[in-house]
C-alpha cells in the first residue's frame, strides 16, 4: 500500500515539473522585455544646446587676409636616367648657381657607350668623305653605294649624340640659381629615373597668395597700397604687386586665389611656407565683410581652420574658412553665407552630423 502512495506522489511531481518550467521561462521573458524597454529609454540621443551667432555683414574700411609665402621659382630635381649615386655635392641650405652640379651617377657604362659611338662615327665619317669624293668625280662608286654610306654616317651621328646625352644625364645640374630646400638621397643609393633627389627654391623672387571671397573679387576698389606684415618682423611693411588671380573659385571654400609679388629686397628674410597678413588700404569708401567671434574658429591638425555651421534641421556640419584681419575679439572670415548660424561656444567638443538646439548668443 505504501508503495502505491509513493508512486502516486512521484507521478504528481512529474506532472507539475513542466508547468513550473513554463512559468520560469515566461517570467524570464517578461524580465528581458522590461530590460530592453529600459535600455531603449537610456539610449535616446540627447539634443545638445549650443550658442550660435547669425552671420551678417559689417562695414570695414581696410581689408586684410591671411597669406602664405611661396617662391616664384621652385623645382623638384631628378635624374632622367636610373643609376647609383656616386657624389651628392650639396646639402640643405646651400646656395647654388644656375648650371651648378648637384649630384652625379656612376657614368662608367655611359662612357663606354660614348667611346664606341665615337669610333663608329669616325669610321663612318671617313668612308662617307671618301665615297663623296669618288661620287663627285664620277669614279668607281654607284649612287646607291654612296647613299648607303651617307645613311650610315647619319646614323652614326645620331648614335653619338644619343651617347653624349646619356652621359650628360648622369649629371644633375641646377636649372636656376637658388637655395637647396631639401635633399632626399645620400651617396651610393640606387635611384630611378624621375625620382626626386633634391628641391630648389629661388628666394630672390617670392610670392604671397591669399584667398578672398566673391564680395571682394566683384568690388571695384581703388587701393593705393597693398602690403604684407610677417610675425617675424611685425613693424616692417612689405610692398606687394598684383601678379595674377584665379577666375574660378575653390570648390570647397568658394574663394578665389590671388597672388602678389614681394619686392626681392624687402622679402629677403622670408621663407616659403611662412604666414603673413596682407592688407589693402587707401580705398575710396568702405566695403562689407563677414566677421565672427574668435572662439568660433577652430584649427585642425592639417593647418586649416573651420567653423561649425547649424543647418535648417539643426544639424552640425564642419565648414573650412580663411581668416583675415582681427577686430578686437572678432576675426574676418570667408566661405560663409549671410543668415547662416555659426556655433560660438564649446566648439572643441562637437561632432559632425549631431543634432543640436541652437540658442542665439547675446552680444557675443
Amino acid at each position: 500500500m505504501e508503495m502505491v502512495v509513493k508512486n502516486s506522489n512521484t507521478f504528481k511531481a512529474q506532472k507539475l515539473r513542466p508547468v513550473a518550467m513554463a512559468m520560469t521561462m515566461a517570467f524570464s521573458v517578461l524580465l528581458t522585455g522590461c530590460k530592453s524597454e529600459a535600455e531603449v529609454e537610456v539610449s535616446k540621443p540627447v539634443v545638445r544646446p549650443v550658442f550660435v551667432e547669425v552671420v551678417s555683414n559689417v562695414q570695414v574700411a581696410d581689408l586684410s587676409f591671411s597669406g602664405t609665402i611661396s617662391s616664384a621659382s621652385r623645382a623638384d630635381l631628378s635624374f632622367r636616367t636610373s643609376g647609383r649615386v656616386v657624389d651628392m655635392l650639396v646639402k640643405e641650405g646651400d646656395q647654388v648657381e644656375e648650371g651648378q652640379l648637384i649630384a652625379k651617377l656612376d657614368s662608367a657604362d655611359a662612357e663606354i657607350a660614348l667611346t664606341s659611338a665615337q669610333v663608329e662615327l669616325n669610321n663612318a665619317r671617313s668612308e662617307y668623305q671618301r665615297a663623296k669624293t669618288l661620287f663627285e668625280q664620277r669614279q668607281s662608286i654607284s649612287k646607291s653605294q654612296f647613299e648607303e654610306l651617307t645613311l650610315r654616317f647619319n646614323l652614326a651621328q645620331n648614335q653619338h649624340a644619343e651617347a653624349l646625352r646619356r652621359l650628360d644625364d648622369t649629371n644633375l645640374r641646377a636649372p636656376f640659381s637658388g637655395v637647396v630646400s631639401r635633399t632626399l638621397i645620400d651617396n651610393h643609393v640606387l635611384v630611378q629615373s624621375n625620382e626626386v633627389v633634391a628641391s630648389l627654391h629661388d628666394l630672390s623672387q617670392l610670392d604671397v597668395t591669399i584667398h578672398v571671397p566673391e564680395s571682394v573679387m566683384t568690388r571695384n576698389t581703388e587701393a593705393t597700397q597693398i602690403f604684407a606684415q610677417s610675425p617675424i618682423a611685425p613693424y616692417e611693411k612689405l610692398s606687394l604687386t598684383l601678379k595674377k588671380y584665379e577666375t574660378e573659385p575653390d570648390p570647397v571654400t568658394g574663394t578665389y586665389a590671388v597672388t602678389f609679388a614681394v619686392d626681392s629686397k624687402e622679402g629677403s628674410r622670408l621663407l616659403p611656407g611662412m604666414n603673413v597678413q596682407v592688407y589693402s588700404s587707401g580705398q575710396k569708401g568702405e566695403t562689407t565683410a563677414i566677421q565672427v567671434p574668435l572662439s568660433a574658429v577652430v584649427p585642425d591638425n592639417m593647418g586649416n581652420q573651420y567653423v561649425w555651421v547649424v543647418d535648417g534641421q539643426n544639424t552640425l556640419s564642419k565648414r573650412t574658412v580663411f581668416t583675415g584681419s582681427l577686430n578686437g575679439e572678432r576675426v574676418q572670415v570667408s566661405n560663409l553665407q549671410l543668415g547662416e548660424k555659426v556655433v560660438v561656444s564649446g566648439t572643441q567638443k562637437l561632432q559632425e552630423g549631431i543634432a543640436v538646439r541652437p540658442q542665439v548668443a547675446e552680444a557675443y
